[in-house]
């Protein structure tokens, strides 16, 4: 199994990106195929100046996030939920990586060819709402589920919220986070695998 994590929070002192690097390093001391994408560190433009009407002359990051995702088995997302959405690095990722004829094509309003299926992914986002409100009334996780990720032929399979993050102020309940998201990714790493996964 490949596990691909994408670090989506602008900020490398952040705890979406702690925790990020937490499960990265989690996996690869288990000898796991795991690679990460960190978008605090990336060097790349990710406003898509002339949308699909022609190609961005930088492509060198974007030609390798997207030979990550074709290696990729199962990717994870980690971000925080900023106005409803992932914060606008991340969303600049998606625009210029699952591009028509990579990730999709789209052969009328409502027909498209997802071009990535049989890849899962998952969602680890921090919130200052409520984790429910997001699973019950939609916005950031119905858009990922269905025009993000299902569009482009991927299953989402998991998603897990800390909500209320901004007032999570114990140490004791954010490593207990971070600790989930790691377990949750080590059992779709140890799918398949004759090795249990050691809690």
């Amino acid at each position: 199994m490949n596990i691909l994590i994408i670090q989506g929070h602008p900020d490398d002192q952040s705890f979406t990106h702690s925790n990020a690097l937490n499960s990265y390093e989690t996996l690869r001391n288990d000898g796991m195929n795991v690679r990460i994408i960190d978008l605090a560190i990336a060097d790349f433009d990710p406003v898509l100046r002339y949308g699909y009407r022609t190609h961005m002359q930088e492509r060198g990051f974007i030609d390798q996030v997207q030979q990550k995702i074709d290696w990729a088995d199962h990717i994870c997302f980690f971000f925080p939920v900023w106005w409803g959405a992932e914060p606008s690095v991340l969303k600049g990722l998606i625009d210029r990586a699952l591009t028509p004829g990579f990730a999709y094509e789209r052969k009328g309003p409502l027909r498209v060819k997802g071009f990535l299926k049989g890849k899962e992914a998952s969602l680890f986002m921090t919130s200052d709402d409520p984790g429910y409100y997001h699973r019950r009334y939609g916005g950031v996780v119905s858009r990922w589920r269905k025009d993000i990720l299902g569009m482009s032929g991927i299953k989402l399979t998991k998603i897990m919220i800390m909500g209320g993050a901004r007032w999570v102020n114990s140490e004791e309940k954010r490593l207990a986070y971070m600790e989930r998201c790691s377990h949750q990714i080590q059992a779709v790493a140890y799918k398949g695998l004759e090795k249990p996964m050691v809690d």
